[in-house]
């Protein structure tokens, strides 16, 4: 039985007088007293306010979250064929109500928490609280800031930096112009360091609560962005190394512990209806029936999936034999002309994410998939039919960050700053970070060894003949093993930005991101007639809508034939648009607010 009290405390919160007096102007002169904020209990309840916000999980009811698909995050990526494609935003929104209508994409040009942060720490700082209770939890209440300007410079880049709590009358500070990116993030670090070194290790229920492993581990996702940021979009040698040493110091200092370990399960990460005792979880969201529930496993079993696995996402895993599916030295891959041979003999991770009894196409079943491979990443198949797992009161937990992310964050680190010239690799690092991943139960596939500037397995050099050129092969074969890792769970979207590389995610660019599987209709009628005997058989009519990518009855299905209806991406989707009321605001008080570059 579940007991959470952490997911009753969210939906205490939603309309808690703690998280309202931050938000009224002015203050709430009976909760924002000097009393209350000698209280630890009263403080840890209004931190409580802001984890739906930064460890939103798969929310809540039937909004859609930026796991798997159905998002501007999870669609803006090469992981997912489309019925219609999600396309990048054209324009600049008018105002902020315009953007937080556009799928879920509502973290926007606003500081409005940023100032309930910096109230909090300017509170907690003059309590009475023992000096250990003070710098826990200003250090939990900048590393949420860290979060919220993070997001900021993450989506705007450039962005004014507001340590301290302004008065709405103070115009010459609210209306500041934008400070550099690497000033805002040297500040975010500094944050992040506090909360490292501040936080406690154990405070509240462990995997609900904010720790020292939490603020470690963000650290590492915070701070790899940034730094491969700055090395591939913004050609800063200097700080690509200062952040991505803050990143590999933060994780491997996280790993260091041995508090962590993986979870003989890979599926099971996903799916749990209680994550309360995996190993491998450092942080979670509880979902409980009757009080906080999703749907997210709904849409993967009651939905046809007009976003599902695309042929590029398929032919990244390998094959058990640790080699890329077209490389020469690779026997084991049969190709990929029949379903059955495609998949047989991979990296076991694809048959946790994908059905493997067979394509669901279009015109057969109801629960479809528009590429034909039909994913199944969330499904906990002793729930598909029970109310947990139905509708949207869905009760699997949400595994916010996990150990598996932590360790791809350090190798991918170290990898980065050995090409700077900043690290040396050896071989260790590898065995702690992807063959410790590869030796999980569910996983057991073979091991890399480092070789020169090159990986091996089984006494093979890889070489992947589908690499980018521009890509370093050891680099690619890490960001692989990132991608299959950590597939569905939100963040492809922000790696593909940071490394520069939103072109795999132009479906005119990226042929296999518009196509599914090989079908040959008429064997594929001939297999299905025969392994499920329908009271009416299917024929080639059955499968008219299934359009393929050549003449006849074979082909790679396509789900978009109409080309001026595929996605395309330009250099100025790496930022978001600031909406048109900020820049208006702004001349409004005689002062600036550029916009950032290709918006205008």
């Amino acid at each position: 039985m579940k007991i959470k009290i952490f997911s009753l405390l969210f939906v205490a919160l939603t309309l808690s007088a703690c998280d309202d007096f931050l938000t009224r102007d002015p203050m709430d002169t009976v909760t924002d007293t000097p009393t209350f904020w000698n209280s630890e209990d009263n403080i840890r309840t209004s931190m409580y306010a802001f984890y739906d916000v930064y460890f939103e999980g798969y929310r809540s009811g039937w909004e859609r979250a930026d796991w798997y698909a159905e998002t501007n995050v999870a669609d803006w990526t090469d992981d997912n064929a489309q019925k219609s494609a999600t396309y990048f935003t054209k324009v600049a929104p008018s105002s902020e109500t315009d953007v937080a209508s556009t799928k879920n994409d509502e973290r926007n040009w606003t500081f409005s928490y940023i100032r309930k942060l910096n109230i909090i720490i300017n509170r907690v700082s003059s309590s009475s609280l023992t000096d250990e209770a003070k710098r826990h939890w200003v250090g939990v209440a900048r590393f949420l800031r860290a979060m919220e300007y993070s997001k900021l410079v993450s989506k705007f880049g450039d962005t004014p930096w507001f340590s301290e709590a302004i008065e709405n009358t103070d115009y010459e500070t609210l209306y500041k112009e934008k400070d550099p990116r690497t000033t805002v993030m040297d500040s975010v670090l500094n944050d992040l360091s506090f909360a490292c070194e501040n936080i406690r290790k154990s405070d509240g229920t462990m995997g609900l609560s904010i720790n020292k492993a939490v603020a470690y581990a963000y650290t590492s996702r915070l701070m790899l962005f940034e730094g491969t940021w700055q090395k591939y979009r913004e050609n800063n040698t200097e700080y690509a190394k200062k952040y991505l040493q803050a990143a590999k110091n933060a994780a491997a200092e996280l790993m260091s512990w041995g508090d962590y370990s993986l979870a003989s399960s890979y599926k099971s990460l996903t799916t749990s209806e209680d994550l309360a005792s995996n190993p491998e979880v450092i942080i979670y969201r509880s979902y409980v029936e009757g009080v906080v529930t999703h749907s997210l496993m709904t849409f993967q079993v009651t939905e046809a999936e007009i976003n599902s696995p695309s042929k590029d996402l398929i032919d990244s895993y390998l094959s058990s034999n640790g080699l890329p599916i077209n490389q020469a030295e690779n026997t084991l891959y049969q190709g990929d002309k029949w379903f059955f041979d495609e998949i047989a003999d991979r990296d076991p991770r694809m048959y946790a994410n994908i059905d493997k009894t067979g394509l669901k196409l279009d015109g057969i079943e109801k629960v479809y998939a528009i590429s034909g491979y039909f994913s199944n990443r969330f499904v906990n198949e002793d729930l598909k039919t029970k109310a947990g797992g139905t509708s949207n009161t869905c009760i699997t937990d949400a595994p916010v960050m996990k150990l598996n992310e932590v360790l791809m964050n350090y190798i991918e680190a170290s990898v980065e700053l050995s090409q700077l010239g900043a690290y040396t690799l050896v071989q260790s690092d590898f065995d702690k970070s992807i063959n410790l991943i590869r030796d999980r139960k569910s996983t057991s596939m073979p091991h890399v060894l480092l070789s020169g500037s090159n990986l091996t397995v089984n006494g093979v050099t890889i070489n992947d003949p589908n690499r980018d050129t521009d890509v370093p092969s050891l680099i690619w074969e890490v960001r692989r093993e990132r991608r299959i890792e950590l597939v569905y769970e939100g963040i492809r979207f922000n790696d593909l930005r940071r490394w520069n590389k939103l072109n795999y995610a132009d479906m005119a660019l990226n042929a296999k991101l518009n196509l599914g599987a090989w079908l040959d209709k008429e064997r594929f009628i001939t297999w299905y007639n025969a392994t499920y005997s329908p009271t009416t058989p299917i024929t080639l009519e059955t499968l008219k809508s299934i359009t393929l990518d050549r003449a006849g009855n074979t082909g790679y299905i396509v789900p978009i034939t109409d080309s001026t209806m595929l996605r395309t991406y330009s250099a100025k989707d790496y930022l978001y648009p600031i909406p048109l009321d900020q820049i208006t605001l702004y001349e409004a008080k005689g002062k600036t607010l550029k916009q950032n570059s290709g918006w205008e």
